[in-house]
């Protein structure tokens, strides 16, 4: 038999009921076939899925006068499954949704109806393609719409992972094809810095931090995911297709910090930072959301610095400034030292009701500020800023706030700018006063 030959036919009797239906008076499909000589049909039976042709059922049939014949005299067919790329363009992709093709099976009994009212089958003598084939005997009359073999798609439920919060809530799932596939859990991506969750569901306003297989968290999930369904092919069955997992997070999108442009990449006034290396700002701007913004994450320095940072507060209709414009209630830096940082606060700076300090321009009584070192730092004040009103606030640490959170900080505090001298410059413990001199 000829392979493009098989395929044409098969694309024809797709069309065999629609011939009926509609052009009674033409030969139908069986009849073109079998006076060609094509009188051995093999159906596929789609079994509750479609082909890509949104039909449930293709046939092949072949010239028994060109078929091989084997050692006991039949003839012999070598199958193409409906899908083989040898079909070219004629090829035909079985789907169902919510299920994956186990195979296809020679024979199939009926099991009963599942909760949804759906026939279940058991399946028997699955097709193996490259090695099976089909004998038929050489001597006997064949009619190609009588097939002498039908093959049933054999659907099982595609694999499913669950995913719960410790709590119960349900956050999403994954589907898939038990296909050997590893299911990753999330990673700090060293790139970005940010989580990378592969096939995990995000939650908003929480990072991941571990999963478990059960609800008490005491079968904790390692770098990837076992999942306990198995399939057997010999009667095309699964079992136990449902994995559920649970999830712990933490509050707040945390990254974990390498370098100065990740930071600069998920700067955000509520985002929640470890810091892995010291953070050289040379050449770099400071973000300004962060100093003008009302910061309420977190910082976690491990150790490290924060260094050679320039910042200016240029902004008239700004009224806080400083690394932060305001650390909030919720706001949390633990073991960072900030070292060789210059504030310049210039010339047309809003001044009225203005909090500017290094560290922040507000600090709050219940922001957690513990293990911060400031070292080796200045703040500048333009000698052409106007300051003839007295409602401001500028201190070395804070504005406004307790500085001795940040015990024996290195600030230096002095006027610059074209005349430096104009401006007197008094620093009594963290509070700055400011005087124009004649």
């Amino acid at each position: 038999m000829k392979l493009r030959k098989q395929a044409s036919l098969a694309v024809c009797l797709l069309c065999v009921a629609v011939l009926l239906c509609g052009c009674a008076a033409e030969p139908i499909p069986y009849d073109v076939n079998d006076g060609d000589n094509y009188t051995v049909s093999v159906t596929y039976d789609a079994n509750g899925g479609h082909f890509t042709t949104n039909t449930g059922i293709i046939t092949d049939s072949y010239n028994l006068s060109e078929l091989p014949t084997g050692k006991d005299g039949q003839a012999e067919i070598a199958l193409l499954s409906p899908d083989d790329t040898a079909r070219g363009n004629d090829a035909f992709t079985a789907t169902r949704t919510g299920y994956y093709l186990a195979g296809w099976y020679a024979e199939r009994t009926e099991a009963g109806k599942n909760d949804a009212g759906e026939m279940q089958y058991t399946y028997g003598k699955k097709w193996d393609f490259a090695a099976d084939r089909l004998s038929v005997d050489k001597s006997k009359a064949y009619s190609s719409a009588e097939p002498v073999l039908t093959l049933y798609a054999a659907w099982l439920p595609r694999f499913e992972v669950q995913f719960y919060t410790m709590e119960g809530e349900l956050l999403g799932n994954y589907t898939f094809e038990p296909n050997g596939e590893a299911l990753q859990t999330p990673t700090w991506d060293a790139e970005t810095g940010a989580m990378k969750m592969y096939r995990f569901p995000e939650r908003n306003g929480y990072t991941y931090h571990s999963a478990y297989y059960d609800a008490a968290g005491t079968q904790p999930v390692g770098e990837t995911v076992t999942h306990p369904g198995t399939v057997d092919l010999t009667t095309a069955t699964a079992t136990d297709t449902v994995l559920k997992l649970y999830t712990k997070w933490d509050e707040g999108n945390w990254y974990h910090i390498y370098t100065v442009e990740q930071f600069l990449d998920n700067a955000s006034i509520n985002g929640h930072y470890v810091l892995h290396a010291d953070l050289d700002f040379t050449g770099e701007n400071w973000p300004t959301a962060l100093m003008h913004g009302n910061f309420a994450g977190s910082i976690v320095g491990n150790g490290h610095t924060i260094k050679n940072v320039t910042l200016a507060q240029t902004n008239a209709s700004k009224q806080n400034a400083g690394l932060f414009g305001q650390l909030t209630e919720t706001a949390s830096l633990t073991d960072l030292t900030f070292e060789n940082i210059t504030f310049t606060i210039e010339g047309g700076t809003r001044k009225t009701g203005a909090c500017f300090g290094l560290l922040a321009g507000s600090l709050s009584a219940d922001a957690t500020v513990s293990g911060v070192q400031i070292k080796q730092s200045r703040l500048l004040i333009d000698a052409g800023s106007y300051f003839g009103v007295t409602d401001y606030a500028i201190g070395l640490v804070c504005g406004y706030g307790d500085p001795a959170v940040v015990p024996n900080a290195d600030i230096t505090c002095e006027a610059t700018g074209e005349q430096p001298e104009k401006l007197a410059v008094t620093v009594v413990g963290n509070t700055v006063t400011l005087e124009f001199v004649e």
